[in-house]
């Protein structure tokens, strides 16, 4: 008897990897263009106190097409 027949992880996880490989680029690309813009002009504590946020900020950015159903194309590719 084979309890792991209906698991299958190797085709089913192809198209779930681009996107997740592309969350940490849109957040770092979020907090670069926040530090060129206002890494100099605000004060350290503020800096620091709103990265947090912006960071959260690229999360959405990539959220909202993910869930418009840019998934599924990922999904049609693989």
């Amino acid at each position: 008897m084979d309890i792991f027949s209906g698991i299958s992880l190797g085709g089913s996880l192809l198209y779930f990897i681009p996107p997740m490989l592309l969350l940490p680029v849109v957040m770092v690309v979020c907090t670069a263009i926040y530090k060129v813009l206002l890494g100099n002009i605000l004060p350290t504590k503020i800096y620091n106190l709103l990265l947090g946020p912006i960071a959260l900020l690229g999360f959405f950015i990539w959220a909202i097409p993910m869930n418009m159903g840019f998934y599924e194309f990922f999904r049609a590719i693989f």
